[in-house]
Order: structure tokens, then C-alpha cells, then sequence
């Protein structure tokens, strides 16, 4: 039996994002949960309804159609025959809320930081606790070397010695590989002249 739209909040992990985003992170990227809005209204090649929708989530229908008479949805899934990309992910946000279990008011507590319509990726976002506000996950392939300094601090605080090791063997393997490559070569000598017509010399 789906779960409806009065069932009493319980704080569900998954919205947290505790083991997804290193806090050491967030000073190296906007931390801008408006970011994680889809904002292209375009049709999908697929489309799919609101009422699969509601099926593939888990949700009733009755709830679905409560969230629109209370101004959760920005469009009527009654009239809607087939989902806009913009559309289905605004059902999957607010659909995955209620399914967490958020009733009536604590939608209101942890939407209110949040501009309509509320369509944004979840899997992009997670509820920060301490701070009551929305934040954006990190892209660690923005930051490569941050993310993999987070790692091994991570590691050294948990004292996992097989995972350092491994990465050190790791490490050592892939300097080993680039030393037998040898230099690259360069583009021109290191000694040229560059002529009047553009011509290479080597000095």
C-alpha cells in the first residue's frame, strides 16, 4: 500500500547525503541548490505520465492529485497527459519527499528555501540538518585532487591501512608505467630561431 500525504515524518538517511559530499568540499564549488533545477521544458522522447509516474514511485494517485490542490505542483496532473522533462522530475522531487514521509507541514519546513516549481534533481541535492537548508552535492570531477585529498584524509581518520596501502601500490605502479614512457618530446627543439617567414631553426 502506497504511503499518503498525512503519514507522520521520519527523517530518512537517503536525504541527508552525509556519506555522498565531503564537507571538505563545499568551499570549492557554488554551493547553489538552484543549480539542481531542470529547467528545460522540452518533450522527452519517451514521455511518460503522470499517473506511471506515480505508479513507478510508489505513490497513489489520490496523493498526487492533493499535492496539486495544495500548490505543490505547478501543473494539474489530472489534465496532463504527458510529462515535460521539466515536469517529470517535479514529480519525482516532491513524489520522493512524500514517500520519505513528509506531510503537509514539513514540506512547508523543507521546501521553504526552495523556489517553484519544484523541479530539481535529487540526485544532485540533499537536506542539510544542522544548517535547515537545501545544499548542492559536489562534483568531485570539477576538483579531482581535492576529492581524492578528502579520501585519503577520510582514510587516515578511520584508519583503514588496506585501503592506503592498496593505494600507494596503486600510486607507485602508475610512476613506474610513466618513467618507462620516458620524456615526451617536445614541439621544437630547445634551441631554435624563428626566421622572418615563420620558418624553425635549430640553434
Amino acid at each position: 500500500m502506497a504511503k499518503n500525504i498525512e503519514q507522520p515524518f521520519e527523517p530518512n538517511p537517503a536525504l541527508t547525503g552525509a556519506e555522498a559530499a565531503p564537507a571538505l568540499l563545499f568551499h570549492l564549488h557554488e554551493d547553489n541548490p538552484q543549480k539542481a533545477r531542470v529547467t528545460a521544458a522540452q518533450q522527452l522522447l519517451f514521455p511518460s505520465s503522470p499517473r506511471l509516474i506515480c505508479e513507478e514511485l510508489g505513490l497513489n494517485w489520490w496523493a498526487m492529485l492533493k499535492l496539486y490542490e495544495d500548490g505543490w505542483l505547478s501543473f494539474s496532473p489530472e489534465h496532463t497527459l504527458h510529462l515535460d522533462e521539466a515536469q517529470e522530475a517535479e514529480v519525482r522531487f516532491i513524489g520522493s519527499l512524500v514517500l520519505a514521509g513528509c506531510d503537509r507541514n514539513m514540506l512547508t519546513v523543507l521546501l521553504n528555501g526552495l523556489a517553484k516549481p519544484y523541479a530539481y534533481d535529487l540526485e544532485r541535492l540533499y537536506f542539510d540538518w544542522t544548517a535547515h537548508a537545501w545544499r548542492l552535492l559536489p562534483d568531485p570531477r570539477a576538483h579531482p585532487e581535492a576529492a581524492f585529498t578528502d579520501w585519503l584524509e577520510l582514510l587516515v581518520q578511520t584508519g583503514d591501512v588496506g585501503s592506503i596501502t592498496g593505494i600507494v601500490e596503486l600510486a607507485q605502479d602508475a610512476l613506474s608505467r610513466v618513467r618507462q614512457q620516458g620524456p615526451h618530446p617536445e614541439l621544437y627543439p630547445r634551441h631554435h630561431t624563428v626566421t622572418s617567414d615563420g620558418e624553425h631553426l635549430q640553434g
